[in-house]
């Protein structure tokens, strides 16, 4: 068996990786090298887009909205490299509020409205309702008609951190591949290497306290609880993955088979 897919040392594109070398519930693994995950590329530097370039990277599909690239930066890809932008809405703009409000610092604001475990709620129901909410559920389907097709790959795709919208595609796409789940919600949590160095920079530049860190850190990190929430709604809402792709995305079931035959060895 491959020993999961290693990340390719990138200087300013965050959280990127593969999905390949995992195991899945019939015995077989992922393929490495076709499809890759990240954060956003717009302060990607010429050693990244070079390291892209080696990796062949053909397709970039973006997933932030105009608002999150007004903020990040409009991405820096390899010359050649086809891009297509796919935003994921912000029904009601909590994303662009709860950045808002991390920005301004203000610890008793967060209290009033994080506090008492309410800030982890507000990102567990947001993770479920990207499983659900029918105009979620529409834009995923334009985002995987993109992710799934051969002739798009090697494909980056990403949101701002790379960790929530760009999460759910890849948790998505596992459990379509049969990937193990815990096997699936280690790989969301890899999300996490290295926050406990960034959140400790934070504290540590007097940006925000140690108790407003503790607020918002359901927002700057992912949570196993996230996870499991989208793969209970995926059973529960869709009665399983396979049900989701053929009903939710609209994927025939040559093309479910057609997608395991590619990236499973």
């Amino acid at each position: 068996m491959q020993e999961p897919e290693s990340r390719p040392g990138m200087e300013a594109i965050a959280n990127f990786r593969g999905i390949g070398g995992l195991a899945t519930i019939d015995g077989r693994t992922t393929v490495g090298g076709l499809v890759w995950r990240s954060g956003h590329l717009g302060r990607a530097t010429d050693a990244d887009v070079a390291r892209l370039e080696a990796l062949a990277i053909h397709t970039v599909v973006d997933l932030r909205t105009p608002d999150d690239i007004a903020h990040d930066g409009a991405d820096l890809v390899p010359a050649g490299a086809t891009e297509h932008l796919v935003p994921i809405p912000d029904d009601a703009g909590a994303g662009a509020a709860i950045r808002a409000m991390i920005m301004r610092g203000d610890e008793g604001e967060m209290r009033h409205v994080w506090s008492d475990g309410r800030s982890a709620e507000i990102a567990v129901r947001g993770a479920a309702m990207m499983v659900t909410e029918p105009s979620r559920v529409a834009v995923f389907a334009e985002v995987f008609d993109v992710v799934a097709e051969p002739s798009n790959w090697p494909l980056v795709w990403h949101c701002s951190a790379g960790k929530d919208r760009a999460g759910w595609v890849g948790t998505a796409l596992l459990m379509i591949l049969g990937v193990e789940r815990d096997t699936v919600v280690a790989h969301y949590l890899e999300s996490n290497r290295g926050a406990d160095a960034r959140v400790a920079a934070l504290v540590s530049s007097g940006f925000v306290t140690s108790e407003a860190l503790e607020l918002m850190r359901p927002f700057i990190e992912v949570m196993e609880a996230a996870v499991v929430a989208q793969m209970a709604a995926v059973d529960e809402h869709w009665g399983g993955a396979e049900a989701m792709f053929r009903n939710g995305f609209g994927f025939t079931d040559d093309r479910i088979a057609d997608l395991r035959g590619r990236l499973l060895d």
